[in-house]
């Protein structure tokens, strides 16, 4: 049964609820989004050193089996999407929530390639991408005129989270070793986040009588409620601009995941430490925190092309810079456009998708975009990686990355929004 033929719920908790419940989900929710963080690149990044020294390996086989495990776990997120609007957000949360727990302690047991593949393969496809997913859909679900906004909150929320938990988590790893930090973030993850999204995160608003948003905000004098269409995954597949916004999206989890993942080695054939490496993507974080709360502002006002080639700009920039930033002011810069680049695509997606193909098939569809952008993780830091190994440097990959990305911008800015005269009957 899908959550859409359910008849109405009753729960204390929301119909007792002082404010709009909505607020409770979005806060919910952004707990399970920063949870995700032990399965971003940037968590990722800081054990690459260790693999690399424990296990006897180069830098080439990392990012190959990162690259692996990271493909193979998107395989699955089209069916994780399919499976959240079927059973619902809150069960699909607990699930995922309590797997992705014994998956980062299970990482405490890596004991050479074929472990390091498959912790890869467990912490990206629950933590990067169902957790991230089933989490960015239940705000979705719950606004609609202010999702750009709401969601824009959340992505902030995790990039001020990223400034202190790197240097902490750096810190810890030093002090305790990367086998006990694993531990240390499943068990956080099981005891602190697992019981919140059990018992305060909810499926639709519509399932308990309720509306998006709260009460509905009064139109201007002669204008109608906008009709909300809903598109099929099969159907929002047959349409250009789902395509030329998928590649750019591809594209912008290719290269960004490679100028995390390989942010020390970058900075280090720059002249500069990992130290300030850290201490750069820090800040480009605090950016990313600005950047998030005017995208999420202008989410809601322009064409959606006009965001994703603001965002291929970003790309370009920070591509650039990382060829040539061996100075201080230079590297301020990379961070303010880095995140400028990060704050832009993580609203899009969290906003522009449901926007233009509705709330009713959006995990499917979301799934499906997922699965691209997970994919394209998997790809650029090896690209990156083979371009040092047999290069002896990162340019190629770089230069690449800007031809693509001028490629991508102007696809989006050609590409028209898709039309009908009705949505499909649910």
């Amino acid at each position: 049964m899908t959550v859409e033929s359910q008849t109405l719920k009753y729960s204390p908790i929301v119909q007792r609820s002082p404010i709009f419940y909505g607020w409770v989900v979005w806060f919910v929710a952004s707990i399970g989004l920063w949870a995700t963080a032990p399965g971003q690149s940037f968590s990722v990044s800081l054990f690459i050193d260790h693999y690399i020294a424990d296990f006897g390996l180069d830098r080439t086989t990392v990012s190959g089996l990162y690259g692996l495990g990271t493909f193979l776990a998107a395989l699955s997120l089209t069916w994780v999407g399919k499976q959240i609007d079927r059973r619902g957000n809150r069960r699909m949360s607990i699930i995922i929530t309590l797997l992705f727990a014994i998956a980062l302690i299970g990482c405490s047991l890596i004991a050479g390639p074929f472990t390091l593949l498959l912790s890869f393969i467990a912490i990206r496809g629950l933590g990067q991408g169902s957790l991230g997913l089933v989490s960015l859909t239940a705000v979705a679900q719950w606004f609609q005129r202010r999702r750009g906004f709401v969601v824009g909150l959340s992505l902030v929320g995790f990039a001020i989270i990223q400034r202190f938990y790197l240097p902490w988590i750096q810190a810890f790893i030093e002090a305790n070793g990367w086998r006990t930090t694993w531990i240390l973030m499943g068990l956080i993850t099981g005891v602190a986040v697992l019981p919140v999204l059990g018992i305060f995160l909810r499926d639709r608003p519509e399932a308990f009588g309720l509306v998006p948003d709260g009460k509905a905000a009064p139109l201007p004098e002669g204008q109608t409620p906008a009709h909300e269409e809903n598109w099929l995954l099969s159907e929002a597949l047959r349409t250009p601009v789902f395509w030329a916004f998928n590649s750019a999206r591809f594209l912008s989890g290719a290269w960004g995941t490679a100028l995390v993942f390989h942010q020390i080695s970058l900075f280090e054939g720059l002249g500069h430490t990992a130290t300030v490496a850290a201490t750069t993507f820090g800040q480009a974080a605090l950016m990313t925190a600005g950047f998030t709360l005017v995208s999420g502002w202008l989410v809601d006002r322009l064409r959606p092309g006009y965001l994703v080639a603001l965002q291929m700009l970003g790309l370009i920039g920070a591509s650039g810079l990382a060829l040539i930033m061996t100075t201080a002011p230079l590297l301020l810069i990379y961070a303010a456009i880095f995140g400028l680049f990060m704050g832009v695509g993580s609203v899009f997606d969290g906003s522009v998708w449901v926007t233009l193909f509705g709330r009713a098939h959006q995990g499917a569809i979301r799934g499906f975009v997922a699965t691209s952008m997970v994919v394209g993780t998997a790809f650029g830091p090896l690209v990156f990686g083979l371009a040092y190994d047999y290069l002896g440097s990162y340019e190629a990959a770089l230069w690449l990355g800007i031809v693509l990305a001028l490629a991508a911008a102007g696809a989006s800015l050609w590409v028209k929004l898709p039309t009908r005269s009705e949505a499909p009957a649910l």
